[in-house]
Order: C-alpha cells, then sequence, then structure tokens
C-alpha cells in the first residue's frame, strides 16, 4: 500500500561503523589473549629451568656431598658442565677476616636461556677450625 509519499526501505544488516567497532574490539581482545598467553609460557619455561636446576643440584650434592667433616679443598668442585648444557661449581670462602673459621660454600648451577646467562646459587655457611689442621 503507497500511501503516496516516499518509500523507505529498511535493510537488515550491520552498517560500517557497526563492523568497524566489532573489529576493533576482537583485535583488542586478540592482542591481550596472546600477550597473557606468551606471559604464561615464559613463566612455565623459567619454571621449568629452575627446576632442573634444583634437580641438577640435587644429582651434584649426591655426587659430591658436602660433608662438615671434609677437608676445605674437597668441599669444592671446579666448574663442570654437564650433558644437558647446565653448569655446576661449588667454591668455598672464606666469610670474614674476623671470624676466624666461617666459611661460605657456595654451589652454582646455571645455564643459558633466550640469550641470557642464569643462575642459581645456594649459600651454606660451615665452621672449619683451622687449629685443627696445625695439631
Amino acid at each position: 500500500m503507497n500511501h503516496g509519499g516516499t518509500e523507505t526501505q529498511r535493510s537488515a544488516g550491520f552498517t560500517l561503523i557497526e563492523v568497524m567497532i566489532a573489529a576493533a574490539i576482537l583485535g583488542i581482545s586478540l592482542s591481550v589473549l596472546l600477550t597473557a598467553a606468551s606471559r604464561c609460557l615464559l613463566v612455565l619455561s623459567i619454571a621449568t629451568h629452575y627446576q632442573e636446576a634444583q634437580l641438577v643440584r640435587s644429582l651434584a650434592e649426591v655426587e659430591y656431598p658436602l660433608i662438615v667433616t671434609n677437608e676445605l679443598e674437597d668441599l669444592e668442585v671446579p666448574l663442570m658442565t654437564l650433558d644437558n648444557g647446565m653448569t655446576f661449581e661449588r667454591v668455598v670462602e672464606e666469610e670474614d677476616e674476623d671470624e676466624d673459621g666461617l666459611y661460605v660454600v657456595i654451589t652454582r648451577v646455571g645455564w643459558s636461556a633466550r640469550g641470557a646467562e642464569r643462575v642459581d646459587e645456594v649459600f651454606q655457611y660451615v665452621y672449619h677450625d683451622d687449629e685443627e689442621d696445625d695439631d
């Protein structure tokens, strides 16, 4: 039925503005989601390396036990590279000139991750009476 006026047609669908807004919202959502996923993977990678470092340190402690009755030279382990690319070493340093007989034993496990060298260190203190060696 025509009432003599202009006929308006209503089209079904989205306008260009609505499509552009939806695309922008989708793009922002995807970028946030991808950023969060990449950060989760980075945290997982870091946790995996630290877990491997703890395993290497545990295995090295079994092979080179830290026994207080050992001589100080026997506590040291020179730098060694393992099959998985990680390194292990143990050094003994005198803690303080004023504290006679107090030494710090530093156990280091190192690895390379994302182009940077990483290290996990454990510090332990031992008392070694130097006067007993003089007897």
